[in-house]
């Protein structure tokens, strides 16, 4: 591809950048409150479950919903070493089973695909995903926004747009925020859970020994709700899927 060309390219996906920014702060976010039906949360690792939606998930239990959660890496690290690498899922996995405890969704599945590496495996994760669309048939998906400030987020936002349209899912895309803020157009008032939040949060003790994800994320939440005049909110971007397959493409075009 020419220089031109694409300077070209870069310079229409700003401009829908900056076109999105503006509509969604047009439009102010407003609660809602989740729904019974079928959920399904793709988590990149074991841990991003809860950290930036698991207070919507508590309360889908509370109202009977069905939640499936796939994991989209083996959330082995950064570690060459690979029985370090072992010994660390294995880990995650034993706190993610007590975490699971707390948050009450029904089932779980693990793709295994490397953590850190992802973006080297979207064909085979789209393909997976889609799988698992179709046989667990959601009303809504969870997943990470396409701008989340990383690199594992975003490849796993790009197979769930592109998976979504395999699969021919109708339903809501609902992306969440972890490392990067997004600009929600929807917030879930999380007020009466954000305690069993944070006790599921804790149960990653391998996670926390450098960073308090508990108190990073509770504060965010309680940013999140000052403007809905709730103690603690979690805020997504919701969209059909073809929005967020055309939104997905155009940020993956920004370098």
């Amino acid at each position: 591809m020419s220089a031109f060309a694409d300077r070209l390219r870069q310079a229409v996906a700003r401009r829908f950048f900056v076109a999105l920014r503006r509509a969604t702060h047009r439009m102010p976010s407003r609660l809602r409150a989740p729904q019974r039906g079928r959920v399904l949360v793709v988590a990149p690792h074991l841990d991003d479950e809860v950290i930036p939606c698991g207070g919507t998930l508590l309360l889908h239990a509370r109202a009977g919903s069905t939640v499936h959660v796939a994991f989209t890496s083996d959330s082995g690290g950064p570690n060459p070493d690979p029985e370090a690498r072992q010994r660390l899922r294995a880990a995650r996995v034993h706190e993610a089973e007590q975490a699971r405890g707390i948050l009450g969704y029904a089932s779980t599945e693990s793709y295994d695909l490397p953590d850190g590496a992802l973006v080297r495996h979207e064909a085979a994760l789209r393909a997976r995903l889609a799988e698992t669309i179709r046989s667990f048939s959601p009303d809504q998906i969870l997943c990470p926004f396409p701008g989340d400030g990383h690199a594992d987020h975003q490849a796993t936002a790009l197979a769930v747009a592109g998976a979504a349209y395999d699969a021919r899912f109708a339903g809501e895309v609902w992306a969440y925020e972890l490392w990067t803020p997004l600009w929600p157009n929807v917030c879930v008032d999380i007020s009466a859970v954000a305690a069993d939040k944070e006790r599921a949060i804790a149960c990653y003790r391998s996670q926390l020994a450098d960073r308090d994800y508990a108190a990073a994320i509770l504060g965010l939440n309680r940013y999140r709700g000052l403007r809905h005049q709730v103690a603690y909110a979690e805020a997504y971007y919701v969209c059909p899927p073809l929005e967020f397959r055309h939104l997905a493409a155009e940020l993956d075009r920004l370098r």
